[in-house]
């Protein structure tokens, strides 16, 4: 059976940052323009026309998933207008049903990531009439104040109550550092218990103002794997599914060892989504610094060595050739990677090494395992 082609390269969801402002000082925070050197460009914003331009061009190229975030996208006073925009768009899914690819039409699926200080009745309302997902930001219950700079915990877990009501799925976004460990059972179980439908982990990565502050929140290998624990635990006892948003190494945990949480070992930039800036400028992924071309001259990416780099997973780092591994692994997050060693095939500050200073090489997956298994029978 002819495979369906895609419409483009590009991947399937876009973030879309809509601006640099935001109205919390997260110490954790990775946009690259809150790095405090001040070395990344911003640029101007894009108007809403732009915006709309863009979205519609997103869709055409086959793009069926808009994340929009900022920043806090919720201070831009023209966002319901773009996303009204984005909602009246038609994408083009190609999907596998009953073992068979196939294709529809319809609008894009919708996303507002936002630390929820902005978010109300009338917000509430209007995600509701176009099927917009809201995803919330909690770092912590008793942390918050010091991860944000602002109260607001209790807002939050309320809003999720009221999200439920609006009939809205809602996602419970919890960066874990350091500081907020310790509570990452409450903190999740209080979010569920709140109305929120999932949860999305995500492990403190150097990058923005985070930079400043990686003393204190950044988590050691066994700081993550006591995160999985604690993650698949709380999870499987509350029956709600969850995932943790950032690529961990095969030899910090195994996915399989927490089965109620999903593990990514894949780096997904510019292969599963890409970012667009508040500026126009594409980025790999959200957590990139580096900035490629204009959105809408997006065409010119597939020859752009660094999209390459991330689009054909070029960035296996050398120290890694060895592992057993490296067809299921990326070796974390590749965009750490650089930003804390200076290039995206350098080890990922996370993984363990040896007194040789190379890295830790684990016993080969369970599913690698199970795999070989199967086929010897």
């Amino acid at each position: 059976m002819k495979g369906l082609p895609a419409r483009s390269f590009l991947p399937r969801t876009a973030v879309l940052e809509m601006t640099f402002r935001c109205n919390h000082s997260c110490l954790y925070c990775s946009c690259p323009w809150e790095r405090r050197d001040g070395s990344f460009d911003r640029g101007s914003e894009m108007t809403a026309r732009e915006w709309m331009e863009t979205v519609d061009t997103l869709c055409e190229a086959g793009v069926t998933s808009l994340a929009f975030t900022g920043g806090e996208a919720l201070l831009r006073d023209d966002l319901f207008g773009i996303i009204e925009h984005a909602a009246s768009r038609t994408a083009y899914f190609v999907e596998t049903v009953d073992g068979r690819l196939e294709t529809r039409t319809g609008p894009p699926e919708l996303y507002l990531l936002s630390n929820g200080r902005l978010v109300d009745d009338r917000v509430l309302d209007f995600c509701a009439r176009h099927s917009v997902r809201l995803s919330l930001s909690l770092p912590g219950l008793s942390t918050y104040g010091r991860h944000t700079g602002s109260d607001g915990a209790d807002h939050v877990l309320e809003t999720f109550g009221r999200a439920k009501a609006f009939g809205i799925p809602t996602t419970a976004n919890i960066t874990v550092t350091a500081l907020n460990l310790f509570e990452l059972d409450r903190t999740m179980a209080a979010a569920l218990l709140a109305g929120a439908g999932q949860v999305l982990l995500n492990r403190f990565l150097p990058g923005g103002r985070g930079l400043s502050h990686l003393g204190e929140l950044t988590l050691s290998a066994e700081q993550v794997r006591a995160m999985l624990e604690t993650a698949d635990r709380i999870l499987r006892k509350a029956g709600r599914p969850g995932s943790l948003g950032t690529e961990t190494p095969f030899c910090v945990a195994d996915p399989s060892a927490y089965p109620g949480i999903h593990v990514g070992t894949r780096c997904s930039a510019a292969v599963h989504f890409f970012a667009v800036g508040p500026s126009g400028r594409v980025r790999v992924c959200n957590h990139s610094e580096v900035q490629l071309a204009h959105i809408r001259d997006w065409r010119t990416l597939k020859t752009d060595p660094y999209w390459r780099t991330f689009a054909l997973r070029r960035h296996s780092p050398p120290g890694c050739s060895r592992c057993g591994s490296r067809t299921m692994c990326d070796a974390g997050c590749r965009e750490a990677a650089h930003i804390a060693a200076g290039s995206p095939s350098a080890l990922d500050p996370l993984i363990p090494l040896d007194a040789d200073g190379c890295p830790h090489f684990p016993p080969a997956p369970r599913a690698l395992v199970d795999r070989a298994s199967s086929k010897g029978r």
